[in-house]
């Protein structure tokens, strides 16, 4: 099975990050049960299950690149896409964070 991750060039970065900072409600609610569907199964703490199996199929994991590809039916290169987005969210934490002086810069 060949890789179904195409890295994003840095403009396909940055219209991801601003597509994941409008998303609707219902839409974050759903990715936050995505999130939590991820920490249950031993992933990453804030990282959707699509941004794992993204990096597992790079890794040459046969799940990753199974999960990775019927996700691609959905949404083209939808894994790299879920990276971009959970990146952008955690930059937007760390914004957060800092905002208020308690945490240094």
């Amino acid at each position: 099975m060949s890789n179904p991750i195409s890295p994003l060039t840095p403009t396909q970065e940055t219209h991801q990050k601003e597509s994941a900072a409008h998303e609707s409600y219902p839409h974050r609610v759903i990715e936050e049960v995505d999130v939590l569907g991820n920490v249950m199964t031993g992933g990453r703490q804030d990282e959707t299950i699509s941004s794992r199996a993204a990096r597992a199929a790079v890794a040459g994991k046969w799940w990753g690149k199974a999960l990775s590809s019927a996700l691609n039916v959905f949404q083209k290169n939808h894994g790299a896409k879920a990276q971009a987005a959970d990146l952008a969210r955690a930059e937007e934490i760390e914004k957060v964070e800092h905002s208020d002086g308690i945490l240094p810069e």
